[in-house]
């Protein structure tokens, strides 16, 4: 596995994640500098607690990596995460006190996720913790979009405007991982494309509506696609 320590490092350092914390219970700084260098191998198992840690999930980085080597997985994956994840949402006390354990940003990010999703209010100070992750990450994926899913309504309009061109810039190079990525794409811009429509914001509405056909990469999306006929209806009226 060495040839996977380059897209480790640049996904790392993409995320604003330090080598010490990339290791953090896993393996050593050095063995990780080496294994980033291609100088040291590792186990699968050992692979995949470092993926945690820099919270990519395993067939995202098989995907980017494949992509950064001008390959594609020859495979489709797995889709029904989706079904699984919503049977087993943890209450948020679950994560809270993996939080308390661990002292990890990563931890803390999913009990304020936790939270958002069974709807208890988050603090200003917890809000501006998300946002200033989100908006500081360079790229996105699974888990940089679910996060903003669960939080998007916390925001304000344009704190939502920003985040959502931030993960259009920053998260399109994972948007073909599979349909679930795809599906929460265009869920978060039709959404916050909503919030600019009851806002009143015009121009932002204009842009997002732009990026919505863009991200329309599957025929069956017909509750979104009569979704942004709506919205454009929306334009319309704002437009006189």
């Amino acid at each position: 596995m060495t040839h996977y320590g380059k897209t480790f490092k640049h996904l790392r350092k993409e995320k604003g994640i330090s080598i010490a914390s990339a290791a953090a219970g896993v393996v050593s700084k050095s063995f990780l500098s080496r294994f980033e260098r291609g100088l040291s191998n590792i186990s699968f198992a050992k692979m995949v607690d470092l993926l945690v840690n820099i919270n990519v999930s395993v067939t995202e980085f098989i995907y980017l990596d494949a992509v950064r080597n001008g390959q594609l997985p020859a495979f489709h994956y797995e889709e029904t995460t989706d079904y699984v994840d919503n049977q087993q949402l943890t209450h948020p006390d679950s994560y809270r006190r993996q939080y308390y354990q661990t002292g990890s940003d990563h931890d803390y990010l999913n009990y304020l996720k936790a939270k958002s999703q069974a709807r208890q209010p988050l603090s200003a100070s917890q809000r501006q913790f998300v946002y200033d992750y989100l908006f500081g990450t360079e790229t996105w994926t699974h888990f940089e979009g679910r996060l903003f899913m669960a939080t998007l309504t916390l925001f304000s309009t344009d704190q939502v405007f920003i985040l959502t061109k931030q993960m259009v810039k920053n998260g399109s190079e994972t948007i073909d991982v599979n349909w679930n990525h795809q599906a929460d794409f265009l869920y978060i811009i039709l959404k916050a494309a909503l919030i600019m429509a009851f806002a009143g914001n015009e121009k932002a509405l204009s842009t997002l509506i732009s990026l919505a056909h863009k991200s329309i990469h599957n025929q069956q999306y017909l509750y979104e696609k009569s979704e942004l006929h709506f919205l454009e209806g929306f334009a319309i009226v704002f437009s006189g």
